[in-house]
């Protein structure tokens, strides 16, 4: 019988947290879904092929980057 009455206790108390739980989630605002509209004509504009992109980056990938070793002003010795 005292198991019963335990069993019952335990039952209860996961019912409150989850009601309390469920309750709290209802009440946060879902946020709003911002749709963006881009007209026909821009977005035929980024898609055509008058500039293209491995032209556009060519200069990323094949200059020589900087070594933060070379470089002759050393930011740490002020």
């Amino acid at each position: 019988m005292k198991a019963i009455a335990v069993f019952l206790l335990f039952l209860g108390m996961i019912l409150i947290i989850k009601g309390y739980y469920s309750h709290k989630y209802n009440k946060m605002a879902t946020p709003k879904v911002i749709v963006k509209y881009i007209p026909r004509s821009e977005y035929e504009a980024q898609m055509s092929d008058d500039v293209r992109l491995a032209d556009f980056y060519k200069g990323m990938f094949e200059s020589v980057q900087p070594n933060m070793y070379d470089s002759k002003i050393n930011v740490n010795n002020k």
